[in-house]
C-alpha cells in the first residue's frame, strides 16, 4: 500500500465517521475492521471481553462440611480455614486432564462463606465444567496437586474434599455450594476407670500412624492406603477422650497405645503400654474409629469398636467435644 493510497483511506474513513456522528450524536458505534496481516488486533481474552454474549461469569462459593460414610446433618464451615478450588472442563470420563482453566485459594471470611485469598475471584466463560476443592480444615493452605495427584501427604490432618461434575455455567453470577467430606480417618479412644481405679487426669496419649507419604487422586478423592505405621505421635486430648487424625490403612499389625494417667488420688502418674487392632484389618477413609478403653489396676481392655460421627477438633488436634456417645 503505498503513501497516497493511506491518506485517501483515512480521509475516507474520517468523513464517515463524522457523518455518523452527527446524525447520531446518542448512540454507540462499534466498528470491526479487518486488519491485514493482524495489525491492530488484541486477540486474547481482551477481545472476548469487549463482547457482552461472551463475558465471563463470576463463580462464587460457601462451603459446609459432613461425614462420608455418616449421615448427618451438615455443619458451615467455620472461619479462617483455608481451601484450594479449581475448574476443569467436563468430560464423559470424569478424569482430571491437563491443567485447570481456573484455580485459587480461598479462606472462609465468616462460617461457610469463602473468600479468594489476595482478592481472587473465578471468572469461567459460559460452558460446562467440573469443580473440585480440598482443604486441611485448618488456617494451612491445602495440598498442591499434579496432573491431578497430590503431593506427598502427612499424618494429623483433617484433609477435606469436595468434587461435583458436569456444572453448566450460563449465567453472569453463579454460587455454588460446597459440601466438604473427610478423606483421612481418625481414631478416637474414649478412657474409663475400672474396678478399684478412679481417673483423675490424662497426662499424654501417643499411637503409632499409619507410615505418612500416601497421594490424594484428585479425581475421586481417595487417599492411597498404607500398610505399615510411623513412629509414636501424640493424641490431642480433652478430658478423657484422645484423639488422631491419620492417613487410611490396611494391615492386620495392631497400633501401639501408650497413656500416662494420674489416678486414684495419687501423687506419682501411671503408665499404660498396650496395642489396639484395626477392625477388619483398616482403617478406612472418611470414617471416626470409636475405642472405649477400661483401665484396670495392671492393664487395659477394650470394648467393641464402632464407627461414629467425626470428632471435631482444635488446630492443635485436641477433641473439641469430651465425651463421645
Amino acid at each position: 500500500m503505498n503513501f497516497k493510497f493511506r491518506i485517501t483511506k483515512y480521509l475516507a474513513v474520517s468523513a464517515l465517521a463524522v457523518l455518523l456522528l452527527g446524525a447520531c450524536s446518542k448512540n454507540n458505534i462499534y466498528m470491526d475492521v479487518a486488519y491485514p496481516n493482524g495489525e491492530g488486533n488484541n486477540g486474547g481474552e481482551e477481545g472476548n471481553n469487549d463482547n457482552p454474549d461472551k463475558k465471563d461469569a463470576l463463580i462464587t462459593f460457601s462451603a459446609s462440611v459432613e461425614g462420608r460414610n455418616i449421615t448427618r446433618a451438615m455443619s458451615p464451615m467455620g472461619k479462617g480455614l483455608q481451601s484450594w478450588l479449581c475448574a476443569y472442563p467436563s468430560n464423559t470420563t470424569n478424569t482430571i486432564e491437563g491443567e485447570p482453566v481456573g484455580e485459587g485459594n480461598y479462606i472462609t471470611s465468616s462460617p461457610g462463606v469463602l473468600t479468594g485469598i489476595q482478592s481472587y475471584k473465578m471468572y469461567l466463560s459460559n460452558d460446562i465444567y467440573s469443580f473440585y476443592a480440598v482443604s486441611c480444615n485448618s488456617s494451612n493452605p491445602a495440598p498442591t496437586f499434579t496432573n491431578g495427584k497430590s503431593e506427598a501427604l502427612s499424618n494429623g490432618v483433617d484433609y477435606l474434599w469436595w468434587h461435583a461434575l458436569h456444572q453448566d455455567v450460563t449465567s453472569s453470577q453463579v454460587n455454588i455450594p460446597i459440601t466438604y467430606q473427610h478423606v483421612a480417618t481418625q481414631v478416637v479412644i474414649t478412657i474409663t476407670g475400672g474396678e478399684n481405679i478412679t481417673l483423675n487426669k490424662v497426662l499424654s496419649a501417643t499411637i503409632t500412624p499409619t507410615k505418612p507419604g500416601a497421594f490424594m487422586d484428585l479425581s475421586t478423592g481417595i487417599i492411597s492406603s498404607e500398610v505399615s505405621y510411623d513412629k509414636p505421635a501424640n493424641m490431642g486430648i480433652n478430658d478423657f477422650t484422645v484423639q488422631y487424625i491419620m492417613l487410611p490403612l490396611k494391615s492386620s499389625d495392631p497400633m501401639a497405645l501408650t497413656m500416662e494417667l494420674m489416678v486414684n488420688g495419687e501423687s506419682f502418674s501411671r503408665t499404660y503400654n498396650t496395642t489396639i487392632t484395626p477392625p477388619d484389618n483398616i482403617l478406612a477413609a472418611g470414617n471416626s474409629y470409636l475405642f472405649r478403653a477400661v483401665i484396670n489396676e495392671n492393664s487395659v481392655s477394650f470394648g467393641n469398636v464402632s464407627v461414629k460421627d467425626w470428632t471435631d477438633v482444635d488446630e492443635s488436634g485436641n477433641p473439641l467435644y469430651p465425651i463421645q456417645d
